[in-house]
């Protein structure tokens, strides 16, 4: 009789776990992006591509006249887990603080910060593929051919883009298969990392990711990621190691 009562009581376990698995499964939210999608293998038409070259659209003035500071660089952790997070930077350097109008960006058809000198931001987007377009505009006359580079991005990973227009400072090391367009070059962490570090978060953080609820609603998350305001006392670093002060040196 007991027996009985074990292997009764075993079965409804493992039929309530098993309820319970399928009840989660089918829970489950998922991250789509709110960027309009883009297709590698699909050819662009002759008027698609003079349409995205000629066109009236915004843009960021360079560092010789926006000299705005910011936050020195940090990781972020996505809102969502299932995200990817894209950090684009430009180095400070002479010829970088001496541009006057910036290139613009756009990331698949929508304009995104320009990159000025000594500058990042990060950009949250779901699993799936990208496309990266830079022209330099006449204040909002845009003209110039743009450089455009398609690359795909896996949930949780984490991805560095530099933009680079002096060839000489180098790129990537070694010989993985990163992205190479132009002055826009993917580096790997742990170079990237070293980088980064000094440039200043001058515009918000980007999410391009929105949850489809288990209903089949679609919950978009704030566009922007405005960190607190900026204060230079936030940022106060030494430049060399603190030494204690020996008086036998006197």
């Amino acid at each position: 009789m007991r027996s009985t009562v074990a292997v009764c009581a075993l079965s409804l376990f493992l039929v309530a776990c098993q309820t319970h698995k399928g009840l989660n499964e089918n829970n489950q939210t998922h991250v789509v992006s709110t960027l309009k999608s883009v297709d590698f293998s699909e050819k662009k038409s002759f008027v698609s591509q003079k349409l995205d070259q000629y066109k009236v659209a915004g843009f960021d003035l360079g560092s010789w006249v926006n000299q705005k500071p910011g936050q020195f660089f940090s990781r972020v952790k996505p809102q969502h887990q299932q995200a990817a997070v894209l950090y684009l930077y430009r180095p400070d350097s002479k010829w970088n603080r001496q541009e006057i109008i910036a290139p613009s960006f756009f990331l698949n058809g929508k304009r995104i910060p320009s990159l000025i000198s000594n500058h990042y931001y990060w950009i949250e987007l779901a699993e799936g593929d990208y496309q990266l377009s830079i022209s330099r505009p006449l204040t909002v006359m845009h003209f110039q051919k743009p450089l455009v580079a398609s690359f795909s991005v896996k949930a949780g990973q984490q991805y560095f883009l530099k933009y680079e227009e002096e060839q000489f400072r180098g790129g990537p090391n070694g010989s993985e298969d990163l992205l190479r367009v132009g002055p826009l070059m993917q580096m790997p962490t742990k170079q990237a990392l070293r980088e980064i570090g000094m440039t200043q978060l001058k515009t918000p953080g980007l999410n391009y990711v929105a949850v489809i609820q288990p209903n089949g609603t679609l919950q978009k998350s704030k566009e922007k990621i405005k960190n607190k305001e900026y204060k230079a006392s936030d940022d106060v670093r030494l430049t060399e190691p603190f030494k204690i002060y020996d008086p036998r040196t006197w």
